[in-house]
């Protein structure tokens, strides 16, 4: 019986937490993606949390993506942040990676921000240029842990405020 118990107890951890491979949409309710680097986020009922690491050129970079739909995991450009594959997002489509991306090529623009974080807005947050109709990008680096992470949200040109308000509560949630 007190096998059966510990685990039982056991499942109940492993349900409530997701960890590190986590793949997948939940759809009924919110979980937690908690990454090995320390630091955890919400993730929406019907959002896909995929861990991923990329390397190229001798630079990794570690991570997490969510998105409100299936994406593949994003690769590294030599001088440009990890981000969401853009060519398979659709317009209602937002993905937010949350990473380490030690590139020395890239800018910071601002210091580093401290969670919680604030809600991309373009005020905080570093803005991309896009053309009509195609996604934009909004990054920000923040520090946890000791380490410098990069938020970089892709956001498809139909999104409602809705979807932009969900982002910002998932934004809000890093700790």
């Amino acid at each position: 019986m007190r096998t059966v118990l510990i685990w039982l107890a056991a499942l109940t951890v492993a349900a409530c937490t997701v960890g590190g491979t986590s793949e997948g949409p939940e759809r009924n309710r919110t979980h937690i993606y908690a990454d090995s680097a320390g630091w955890s986020i919400k993730v929406p009922p019907g959002w896909h949390a995929v861990h991923f690491s990329a390397t190229k050129d001798g630079i990794t970079a570690t991570g997490v993506q969510l998105s409100n739909v299936r994406l593949p995991l994003p690769s590294l450009v030599a001088g440009y942040p990890i981000q969401v594959n853009d060519r398979v997002l659709p317009g209602d489509g937002i993905g937010l990676i949350i990473a380490t991306d030690p590139d020395p090529k890239l800018a910071h623009g601002r210091p580093a921000q401290k969670p919680p974080l604030p809600a991309p807005n373009g005020r905080y947050w570093n803005v991309g240029s896009s053309s009509a109709g195609e996604p934009y990008i909004e990054t920000l680096w923040f520090r946890a842990h000791g380490k410098i992470f990069i938020a970089c949200a892709k956001i498809g040109s139909q999104t409602t405020s809705r979807q932009l308000a969900v982002v910002a509560a998932v934004i809000r949630s890093l700790r």
